[in-house]
């Protein structure tokens, strides 16, 4: 992973609980022609993040170094956790990152902070970079529950509450002070920027993110290929 300046850009393809075996069989093999002849992979990082069930699908049918993220992991290593993901087994099929801490599972399944701190430490334990999502309201919590050795190895994505899935993208000063503030709890991590992120939109936050966590504009080619193409061409 490179993230300085005028090098690779991250971005995570966060399809949520959407799509299916049919859908993928044809999403992913359109993509992955499109993105060799028309995109130049060494400028940006893609990783796909399907519903757990489809990682090993989705992983055979990637080319081009393209790679695959967990959608959320367990806070716990393998054993007796019923209905649990562990790290290692993620990671086993070759994951390379995994979100945790995504606002959803915050609010629909109420994890706390030392919850996503635990899922995050079983990543870096495994292998797996995790990707720790936060808001506003609770940057400095998140930080804090996270001992600081452990937190320098994560990713962090920005995620204001008021853009998830509701077409209105924060702006673009607000995500500046907010990843300032993310490296200064975090240290000097990758931070990136997801919330309603478009290819009409994408470029607003080049000079402030290291990439993009896309949440709808990831599910359709249509979208997902002139997103990824505006980044190309910063």
């Amino acid at each position: 992973m490179v993230y300085d300046d005028g090098m690779k850009k991250l971005v995570i393809a966060n399809w949520k609980s959407h799509k299916d075996s049919r859908t993928i069989a044809e999403w992913v093999p359109a993509f992955t022609a499109k993105l060799g002849k028309t995109l130049v992979p060494s400028k940006v990082e893609v990783s796909i993040a399907p519903s757990s069930p489809f990682i090993p699908l989705v992983s055979e049918m990637l080319s081009h170094g393209v790679s695959v993220t967990a959608q959320d992991v367990s806070q716990f290593p393998q054993g007796k956790y019923t209905g649990a993901t562990a790290a290692t087994q993620l990671a086993s099929l070759g994951v390379a990152y995994a979100i945790v801490g995504h606002s959803e599972r915050r609010r629909y399944f109420h994890e706390t902070h030392q919850e996503v701190a635990n899922k995050a430490e079983q990543c870096i334990e495994a292998g797996i970079t995790p990707i720790v999502c936060v808001d506003d309201e609770y940057v400095a919590a998140q930080a804090s529950a996270l001992p600081t050795e452990l937190a320098q190895k994560c990713v962090v994505a920005y995620e204001a509450l008021s853009a998830i899935g509701t077409g209105n993208n924060v702006d673009a000063s607000q995500v500046s002070e907010t990843t300032a503030q993310i490296k200064e709890l975090f240290g000097k991590v990758p931070v990136l920027y997801g919330g309603s992120v478009t290819a009409g939109n994408v470029a607003e936050y080049a000079d402030i993110s290291d990439g993009w966590l896309v949440g709808t504009a990831s599910l359709s080619l249509d979208d997902f290929l002139p997103l990824l193409t505006t980044i190309v061409n910063f």
